[in-house]
C-alpha cells in the first residue's frame, strides 16, 4: 500500500509542477512512447518506454528549453548506484535524460548555450520520438556522448558549422567528485543540398589512478543523404578508454525508404568491436540487425514494429551467441 501512494504522490508532483510552470512558457509539448515487447529469453512486457514534457520560451534573441522525462517500467523499480538501490515504484520522473539551458544568438552566426543539454554527437534522436522506424537506439549509439552539463559555442557560416563544449562528464549534476576534471569536445559539419558530413572528437579525462591515467577519447565521422524516397544516414565511432584497454569502434547505419505518406520501412545494422564497459560488457563483437515499418497513423500519432536480431561474441575465438527481439510501440506527440 505505502508504495502505490509512493507512486501517486510522485505523480501528483510531476504534474503539478509541470502545471505550474506552463503560464511561463509559451511552447507547450511533449510525447509518450507506448511500448509492448519480448525477445527469446524474456517473456512479454509493456511500458510507458518514454515520454517527456517540453516547455519552451523565446526571449528576443534567445530560448529557454525545460525538458521533463519520465517513464513507467518494471526496470525503473531497481536502478544502480548512484541513482539508487530500488525506487517504490515502476515510475520515474526526471531521469537522467533532462534538460534545462538558456540559449543566445547573434547575427554574425554565433550562439551560445548553457545549462544541460543533448549532445550534439548523437546520430539517432536521445528521445525515442525521433527515431523514425526505430523503438530504441542501435548499439552504437552508446558508444556516444548523450548529454553535456556546461557550455557549448556554435558558429555557422553558410554550409558549415562548429561547435565546441566544455562539460561535466556525462552530463552530471550535484557534488564535484574527487579528481573530476571537464569533459571537452570539438564537432564540424557540412551540409548542402540534400546531404552532410560531418566529424567530430570528445574526451572525458579521468582521475589518476595505479591503473588509470589517461582520457577516454571518442571520434566520430558521420554522412548523410536523402534521395527521392530514401535516406540514409552512416556513422564510425573510434573509441579508448582509460588509455589502457586495446581501442573500440562501432559502425552504424540507417537506411529508411518511405512507400507513401503513412508507410516507411526502415534497416539499421550496427556492429561493435573490443567496446569494452561500453555497450557489449566486455564482449569482442557484437552484430546487431534492426528491421521494421513505422505508420502514420496521423501526423502525431505514430506505431511502429520492430524486429531485432543480434550476435555476439565474447572474445575473438568464441562461439557467436545470438538472440532475437520485437518490439511494438505506439507514439504519441502533444
Amino acid at each position: 500500500m505505502n508504495k502505490h501512494l509512493s507512486s501517486i504522490k510522485k505523480t501528483a508532483v510531476l504534474v503539478a509542477v509541470s502545471w505550474l510552470a506552463i503560464p511561463a512558457f509559451a511552447g507547450i509539448g511533449g510525447f509518450i512512447d507506448a511500448q509492448v515487447g519480448g525477445s527469446k529469453d524474456v517473456n512479454l512486457n509493456s511500458e510507458i518506454a518514454d515520454a517527456a514534457v517540453y516547455l519552451s520560451k523565446e526571449l528576443g534573441r534567445g530560448k529557454v528549453m525545460v525538458d521533463l522525462p519520465f517513464s513507467f517500467s518494471a526496470a525503473n523499480a531497481a536502478l544502480p548506484a548512484p541513482l539508487g538501490t530500488s525506487y517504490d515504484s515502476a515510475f520515474r520522473a526526471f531521469n537522467t535524460k533532462a534538460q534545462a539551458y538558456v540559449n543566445w544568438s547573434y547575427d554574425f552566426g554565433l550562439n551560445w548555450q548553457l545549462g544541460r543539454f543533448d549532445s550534439p554527437f548523437l546520430n539517432e534522436a536521445n528521445d525515442t520520438v525521433g527515431l523514425g522506424p526505430y523503438a530504441t537506439q542501435g548499439s552504437v549509439f552508446a558508444l556516444l556522448p548523450r548529454m553535456h552539463n556546461g557550455l557549448m559555442l556554435t558558429y555557422g557560416t553558410g554550409p558549415v558549422s562548429v561547435m565546441g563544449i566544455v562539460s561535466r562528464d556525462a552530463g552530471t549534476v550535484g557534488a564535484k567528485a574527487d579528481g573530476e576534471r571537464f569533459e571537452y569536445a570539438v564537432l564540424g559539419k557540412y551540409t548542402h543540398d540534400m546531404m552532410y558530413a560531418g566529424a567530430g572528437y570528445y574526451t572525458t579525462h579521468k582521475a589518476r589512478t595505479a591503473t588509470t591515467s589517461n582520457a577516454d577519447s571518442t571520434i566520430e565521422v558521420m554522412a548523410g543523404t536523402k534521395i527521392s524516397d530514401w535516406t540514409i544516414d552512416a556513422q564510425a565511432v573510434f573509441l579508448k578508454t582509460d588509455g589502457v584497454t586495446d581501442s573500440g569502434m562501432g559502425l552504424g547505419a540507417t537506411i529508411n525508404y518511405a512507400w507513401d505518406k503513412t508507410w516507411t520501412f526502415g534497416i539499421r545494422p550496427n556492429y561493435t568491436s573490443k567496446t569494452i564497459g561500453h555497450v557489449t560488457g566486455g564482449s569482442d563483437s557484437e552484430f546487431e540487425l534492426t528491421v521494421g515499418p513505422h505508420m502514420s497513423m496521423t501526423d502525431d500519432f505514430k506505431v511502429r514494429a520492430n524486429y531485432t536480431y543480434t550476435s555476439t561474441k565474447a572474445t575473438a575465438n568464441a562461439k557467436s551467441v545470438s538472440d532475437s527481439a520485437y518490439t511494438l510501440s505506439a507514439v504519441y506527440k502533444f
